[in-house]
């Protein structure tokens, strides 16, 4: 379908397709150590079953609520015999709990930093201020507990994966989505920060993305009314796959969206490298304007 939004591509999806299917032979993950924080649930816990798919076998995912996590394990070791999930009750904003978290799992290859948090919608002047932060708590400060937690013990030519949002990058008010400011605010400072993780470690292949609009307990909470043009939930979990593979490596530091056909995608790798700006934070507004 045509995009929605403004894209570099032509050619936007709703849904899985053949060139993120985790089945193909050239996005292989045997043998790799997969992280994913938020995997009780929604995106995270469907981002299990596309490593899965890939070949993986030993999965760690990570999140606040055991018995969520519980439930992801059971059902995709029931699945995938040989498939091992190890559960990490952690929030990523505590460090303390996801340094112990860094240091069970080890050496990783590929980290899929899913977890996220929605303040309750509300102008700035009448919302609970703490509730506000904690948007910046999870997605900012998260991701630099992430960073010097995981960054150690990183292999070389491994993968993170920051989810952020195209919401940090629609003008306020946002349509269908308004009063969710600190949500907005701060999804665009996780990008800028993934930028920087990415220019600090040339040796690995990091990426922001805008992971669809998925029917999941989040968007409910937002009161979005996107229904003509929800995405499926195995969207943005096929193409974390494709973004673990080579394939993607010459789009290390930008922001893509999961909707994006990668297969035209590929044909912007000239303009990636002659210019720096190019699908990233800028004040140009939106990041891959012309």
């Amino acid at each position: 379908m045509q995009p929605p939004f403004p894209a570099p591509v032509t050619e936007w999806h709703r849904d899985t397709y053949d060139a993120i299917n985790p089945t193909r032979p050239e996005l292989s993950q045997k043998g790799k150590t997969i992280v994913i924080t938020g995997g009780g649930q929604g995106i995270g816990r469907e981002t299990i079953d596309a490593f899965a798919q890939a070949g993986a076998t030993n999965i760690h995912i990570t999140g606040r609520t055991s018995k969520t996590l519980q439930e992801s394990k059971v059902i995709h070791e029931k699945k995938y015999p040989g498939l091992s999930v190890t559960i990490h009750v952690a929030d990523v904003a505590d460090e303390a709990a996801m340094t112990a978290a860094a240091k069970e799992i080890g050496s990783w290859d590929v980290i899929v930093a899913n977890a996220g948090f929605l303040p309750t919608p509300g102008t700035i002047e009448k919302s609970n201020l703490a509730n506000w932060w904690s948007a910046f708590e999870i997605h900012v400060k998260g991701s630099a507990i992430l960073a010097q937690a995981f960054l150690p013990s990183k292999k070389a030519g491994g993968t993170i994966i920051g989810t952020s949002s195209g919401a940090g990058f629609l003008p306020a008010p946002m349509p269908n989505m308004t009063n969710t400011s600190a949500y907005a605010a701060s999804k665009i400072a996780l990008s800028r920060v993934y930028e920087f993780i990415a220019a600090e470690n040339p040796d690995l292949s990091v990426f922001n993305i805008q992971p669809g609009i998925v029917d999941t307990a989040m968007y409910k909470k937002s009161g979005m009314d996107f229904e003509e043009i929800l995405d499926t939930v195995q969207l943005p979990a096929h193409f974390a796959v494709w973004l673990s593979s080579p394939e993607a490596k010459p789009f290390s530091g930008r922001f893509l969206f999961s909707n994006w056909d990668v297969t035209q995608l590929k044909e912007k790798v000239d303009r990636v490298k002659e210019d720096p700006f190019y699908l990233t934070t800028g004040l140009g507004g939106w990041p891959f304007a012309a």
